[in-house]
């Protein structure tokens, strides 16, 4: 675990690491019929994915939700399958990426999470980073935090080994609120596997996310040596490259960190990460006046009766006279009236950020060919390319040299024609044309 100059003095670098009892799990588990549970209430779910973009991957991670006992909340995904500029769907959930040809990063969020909190996307103008904003109008996790944010990247080599295509200052930001960062990073250090020996050239490129990741009090989440890409092929031994990172004001709330899916045919395993349940308040019932027993609550109206206002009464009084007449028939009506259960599905309709949503759907440009701007999640598909119909030539019948074209076939007056449709017997009669040499 030691960040320094190669074959110099080793120092060492002061990086948390969030201690859990790693499950590994690579057994096939029997799809269960139906969709799958909603997610739970209680916890919050989050689950990581490199897709080598593979159809059939993509489908074998979604299909082995099925057989746990709840869906996962949110699933980031690194290299995912793309055709035309489209990405798969998965009933149940919404699709979030960015609006690029090929996107590099894809989030994937259930509805029933969708209908709990607000989820705003962040796009920095770039295909292998995506930022997820989420937040409620009440305080998140029992903290006096409304929001948190989730960073998904995949950073990739470049032409220099020393910088990567997601620099440090992107992944690690300094904010005040939770904010979790995972991806494929393709880093490879010894504090997130000890027992493997690197090279100058992978150490050195992995320096500066790890320094800048302790600068500002991250703290890794993975458990070190628990490898979390196996090759396929070759001779290239198992890998740490799938990391994942807390700021000091998430690091309470994270629950646990486990790869217990089954393969899904990646050289990547996925990861599950769990955090704690983002809202600690229940809903308050509310009344379900359909179902009130207003044939009893007539009769009692009906005998209701106000009291006697005070004589010259000050506003005061006069407020305090009509307050106490309305919350008599109040608590007649909450006495004859059924409550509702609490919900985690019910939220309040609008929140700040729908505003930011409203204005970045009306900013984005629309595209060739395209009326409507697109959104997140659809892209406009490419142009058809080649010769329209209408600019096509027309092919026309000729017939055998010095002989009239063949009418056509048709009964009646043509349009635009006042005449009608000349036969063969009313044309003209001409000899032979010259020939000419």
């Amino acid at each position: 675990m030691v960040l320094s100059p190669w074959r110099s003095q080793a120092l060492p670098l002061h990086l948390a690491i969030v201690e859990f009892v790693p499950v590994m799990n690579n057994q096939p588990m029997p799809p269960l019929p139906g969709q799958g549970p909603a997610p739970a209430p209680t916890l919050l779910s989050i689950v990581q994915h490199n897709c080598l973009g593979s159809w059939n991957v993509f489908l074998s991670l979604f299909e082995s939700f099925k057989g746990t006992t709840t869906y996962p909340s949110i699933v980031l995904l690194q290299d995912p399958p793309v055709n035309k500029a489209h990405l798969p769907s998965f009933n149940g959930f919404k699709s979030f990426f960015p609006p690029v040809r090929k996107p590099r990063v894809a989030a994937y969020v259930h509805m029933s999470f969708l209908s709990n909190y607000t989820v705003l996307p962040r796009f920095k103008g770039v295909d292998d980073v995506l930022s997820l904003d989420i937040s409620s109008n009440e305080p998140l996790f029992g903290t006096a935090f409304h929001s948190f944010r989730i960073i998904n990247a995949y950073s990739t080599n470049t032409a220099d080994h020393r910088v990567h295509s997601v620099s440090p200052e992107v992944l690690f930001p300094d904010l005040g609120f939770p904010l979790l960062v995972l991806g494929d990073l393709n880093i490879h250090n010894p504090l997130s596997d000890p027992l493997h020996h690197f090279s100058h050239r992978e150490i050195s490129s992995s320096t500066p996310y790890f320094e800048k990741a302790a600068e500002s009090d991250f703290a890794l989440l993975n458990p070190p040596g628990e490898y979390t890409r196996f090759p396929l092929v070759g001779k290239a031994r198992p890998s740490v490259i799938d990391l994942a990172f807390a700021n000091p004001s998430l690091v309470p709330l994270v629950k646990s960190w486990e790869a217990s899916l089954p393969s899904t045919g990646s050289d990547h395993i996925p990861i599950t990460i769990t955090l704690a349940a983002p809202s600690q308040n229940k809903k308050p019932p509310s009344p379900r006046l359909a179902d009130t027993d207003w044939e009893t609550l007539d009769l009692i109206v009906k005998g209701f009766k106000v009291p006697a206002a005070p004589p010259c009464p000050t506003p005061l009084q006069l407020d305090e006279w009509m307050s106490e007449s309305v919350n008599r028939l109040v608590a007649l009506l909450k006495e004859h009236t059924p409550v509702s259960r609490p919900s985690h599905h019910s939220k309040p309709w609008w929140t700040p950020h729908l505003s930011i949503l409203r204005r970045e759907y009306h900013k984005t440009p629309e595209q060739p060919g395209n009326t409507t701007p697109h959104t997140c999640g659809k892209f406009p598909a490419p142009p058809r390319r080649g010769i329209s119909r209408q600019s096509r030539p027309l092919k026309t019948n000729t017939g055998p040299p010095f002989c009239w074209p063949q009418p056509p076939r048709a009964y009646g007056q043509l349009r635009g024609s006042p005449t009608g449709v000349p036969s063969r017997a009313s044309l003209p009669s001409q000899g032979p044309r010259p020939h000419y040499r």
